[in-house]
């Protein structure tokens, strides 16, 4: 699993990823298919995940940092 750091560019609502920009490239989120939130444990934080169909049809699976209000993506 590879985790990279990602610029959320657009929310609904102030929270949900509407649209975000990975390795230089701007993303349209078509629609959130899953929600889920792992909780902390140890050294682990606490994070809330996204999968997310964009406009290019690519599914990822996005998640933010709680602590550091950081978003990445997981491939």
């Amino acid at each position: 699993m590879q985790i990279e750091p990602i610029l959320l560019t657009h929310k609904r609502h102030n929270y949900l990823p509407m649209a975000f920009l990975w390795r230089g490239i701007s993303h349209q989120v078509a629609r959130i298919e899953r929600v889920w939130s792992r909780e902390a444990r140890w050294a682990r934080p606490p994070r809330h995940y996204f999968r997310v169909r964009c406009t290019n049809n690519q599914v990822y699976n996005i998640f933010q940092d709680v602590r550091l209000n950081a978003w990445c993506v997981e491939r």
